[in-house]
């Protein structure tokens, strides 16, 4: 899934990470004055993609305790909204409230739209300040090689009477209402034109509809890769980094990607509102760090091997964030529904 930023691409895009921070009211170098100060509980940094946590820890987590004092605590997150409202502006301010979050823009952005995160300020990446960027990332046509050596692309992903089993999709109307479009023949310049329209909502559930009785739904990154390593499914829709991941476990399953087959989307980082005064200045510092170049190049190498190329190269489909950020509450609610009718 992820598509990780080489140090040429890091240059190009660090001047807008700082700028989107540059509201936050220490400089580095304070951050760094106060390694002398005691620190109370650990900041608590919840993520929808805990299999990126490793790489985390040893570009980010880890070298901020040991310049601050500050130690970091990892945690999953499904992306559910009322999770991050529960665990941030509900939690009172307390030890065990969420500091920060990593999630994908649409998620973030939401979060933004309702007070959940901290506004930052705006940059030509990020114009309306609703987090700094993280991350590229890709989900692709991915495949049990042990069926077929050719790549299956998503109108194959419907063929239920050639490739006969089970497919693996997300439950989450992101990047799976595209798919169903996509496999119905519509062009990727016009998905988000059909999806704007009720018949072009109409249309993409009637498409699932039809491969409804052969899915299997995943909801982590983890859950993906679990179903092709574990051949649930003969095909899923899944995101690229984690089926990586299955690879560099040496796990014995080979699995194909069509990444000519791939939606693109980006993650960011963001600060959790309701914090007291003292843990949000302190999760203010660990984003500092987090964008300071010699950090993103530490995390461009703590990757596996295989993961790193340009962000979203040759991408199908760009995930369109604006659309995502009108639409996602009453698309969820229709898939929602169309779920548990269909269940």
């Amino acid at each position: 899934m992820f598509q990780i930023l080489p140090r040429r691409f890091l240059s190009a895009i660090l001047p807008g990470l700082l700028a989107a921070v540059i509201a936050l009211p220490l400089p580095w170098a304070g951050v760094q004055a106060a390694a002398r100060i005691h620190h109370g509980p650990a900041l608590v940094v919840a993520s929808t993609e805990p299999q990126l946590g490793p790489a985390q820890d040893a570009a980010f987590f880890q070298p901020f305790r040991q310049a601050t004092g500050q130690s970091v605590t990892r945690r999953a997150w499904t992306g559910a909204l009322s999770d991050l409202e529960s665990h941030g502006v509900q939690a009172g301010g307390n030890a065990s409230a969420w500091s920060m979050v990593f999630a994908e823009d649409t998620t973030i952005r939401a979060a933004c739209m309702q007070g959940l995160v901290v506004h930052l300020a705006g940059s030509a990446t990020n114009p309306d300040g609703c987090g700094a960027p993280g991350l590229g990332t890709q989900v692709v046509v991915a495949w049990d090689q042990t069926w077929r050596d050719s790549a299956p692309r998503w109108s194959d992903f419907w063929d239920i009477v050639r490739f006969p089993g089970k497919r693996g999709l997300r439950r989450d109307p992101r990047t799976t209402l595209e798919i169903a479009l996509l496999a119905d023949g519509v062009p990727p310049a016009q998905v988000y034109g059909q999806l704007s329209t009720p018949q072009g909502v109409d249309r993409a559930f009637r498409k699932l509809s039809q491969l409804r009785p052969y899915i299997t739904w995943w909801s982590t990154p983890n859950e993906a890769a679990i179903l092709l390593s574990h051949k649930q499914v003969l095909m899923g829709s899944a995101p690229l980094e984690a089926v990586n991941g299955v690879t560099a476990r040496g796990e014995p399953v080979r699995i194909g990607v069509n990444a000519d087959m791939a939606l693109s989307y980006d993650l960011s980082w963001a600060v959790v509102a309701g914090q007291s005064a003292e843990r949000l200045g302190k999760s203010r510092d660990l984003l500092h760090f987090i964008v300071q170049p010699d950090r993103q190049g530490a995390f461009v190498a703590a990757m596996p091997a295989g993961s790193s190329t340009p962000a979203h190269p040759a991408a199908l489909l760009p995930v369109d964030v604006q659309f995502w950020q009108v639409n996602y509450a009453p698309l969820s609610r229709r898939f929602a529904l169309w779920l548990r009718k269909a269940g």
